[in-house]
């Protein structure tokens, strides 16, 4: 039998159900009217209604009976009748708007990161980040809740924030996203009286050298075009001759035919991405087409999600099926994917090929940033390699001009002779 709480009561309908209500002042002059209670006793909203119930002030009057929540904090909320328009639903209903307004009104007051969350959420600043980067903010915006959500954002100090990120050093790229997205709330907080001083800026920076991705090399597109299913084929082209994200190149509309650019709205920065499309990638896309608006297709015709890609893609590199056993494939198929797994040649690498192929070609910074849809900084990151083997070919080439006078000082004037 259940200990029910201080004036909750159980009751049998004919058919032996059980309701419960909250009954304050039974059987004396004070009874308050009945307060029917939705839920049972097995579910949590039971409970927290019974909690709420402690939190309630009704009070009778010539008009008849005034109800109201009332917080911890003193504020009063008027609430319709328990079993007045809409019935007990609305009444509970009530009851929740109450409270969230009551955190709301708290948080506001106190100027609780809750509330500068809430209000950094609904500023432009905010609204028009990439749907990716806002992905990422709310991630880190819930972690910072999660710690601090009820405190004054004023009271956070210098050795509170350094904790936290230190909490977070095991993944120095969490750590370091974390730090930047406390700084960027704490920097907007300050400027709306929420904090004097934004105390993220003089942490530690968080060192984390980022590991560019590998660029594939031939080796590595002769295994994979080879050995893996077809239907992930086309997408690693397109990505190759555009150098755009997976994020991007998965769900490609099919251009039109006729149609000399990919034209899409990048996911990441929400930019407007025109790439022309190379005279060899036409014509796969020629080969490939099938009258179907998307572009990349599994080889039952349907359209590739993102998701449903980078698991297929998972499973073919590991010789993996659907449920993590080890699937039957030819000694050579995996010897390709092996090939893959150990030189570390994921998607994203398919992005610096096509940075380094253009800038092989001649092409400025700038323009190579026009089609990736990169910003110049990174494809100098990008193209250190690139930029290596150019200055090295360019010194073998001076060398190789001035190359008989160079000879002739290094080894003295018959060596000329004795090489001709």
């Amino acid at each position: 039998m259940i200990d029910l709480p201080r004036h909750v009561r159980g009751r049998p309908n004919p058919t032996g159900r059980m309701y419960f209500s909250y009954e304050r002042f039974r059987g004396t002059k004070l009874a308050w009217p009945v307060v029917p209670l939705l839920d049972s006793p097995q579910d949590d909203s039971f409970w927290r209604r019974c909690r709420q119930c402690e939190t309630l002030v009704a009070e009778q009057t010539a008009a008849g009976w005034a109800w109201a929540w009332v917080s911890a904090s003193g504020r009063s909320y008027p609430l319709p009748q328990p079993r007045g328009d809409g019935g007990p639903a609305a009444f509970w209903a009530a009851v929740d708007a109450a409270e969230a307004r009551d955190r709301t009104d708290d948080g506001q007051a106190r100027k609780t990161f809750d509330a500068l969350i809430e209000a950094y959420r609904g500023h432009p600043s905010y609204g028009k980040l990439a749907d990716l980067t806002k992905r990422d903010y709310d991630r880190h915006l819930k972690a910072i809740a999660e710690v601090w959500g009820s405190e004054p954002v004023a009271a956070l100090t210098a050795v509170d924030a350094q904790e936290a990120i230190d909490l977070r050093s095991a993944t120095p790229s969490g750590a370091r996203y974390f730090r930047a997205v406390l700084s960027k709330l704490l920097s907007f907080g300050a400027a709306r009286g929420y904090c004097t001083t934004n105390v993220a800026r003089v942490t530690e920076k968080v060192e984390h050298e980022v590991e560019p991705h590998k660029p594939w090399s031939d080796r590595a597109f002769e295994a994979f075009f080879e050995h893996a299913r077809p239907g992930l084929h086309l997408p690693v082209y397109s990505a190759l001759y555009t150098g755009q994200r997976s994020v991007d190149v998965v769900p490609m509309v099919r251009p039109a035919p006729g149609a000399n650019a990919i034209e899409l709205i990048a996911r990441k920065t929400g930019a407007e991405v025109f790439v022309p499309i190379h005279s060899e990638y036409r014509e796969i896309l020629t080969r490939t087409h099938i009258d179907h608006p998307a572009l990349h297709l599994r080889e039952d015709g349907q359209a590739w999600t993102l998701a449903a890609y980078r698991t297929a893609w998972q499973r073919e590199l590991t010789s993996k099926t659907s449920k993590g056993a080890p699937a039957q494939v030819s000694r050579e198929k995996a010897i390709a994917m092996q090939t893959l797994r150990d030189g570390a040649f994921v998607f994203h690498g398919l992005r610096k090929n096509a940075v380094n192929m253009l800038l092989e070609a001649g092409n400025t910074e700038a323009e190579v940033s026009a089609i990736v849809e990169m910003s110049e900084q990174m494809v100098r990151h990008y193209s250190r390699d690139v930029n290596k083997r150019r200055l090295a070919i360019n010194g073998m080439r001076k060398l190789e001009e001035c190359w008989k006078e160079t000879r002739a000082n290094l080894f003295g004037p018959g060596a000329a002779a004795s090489a001709g």
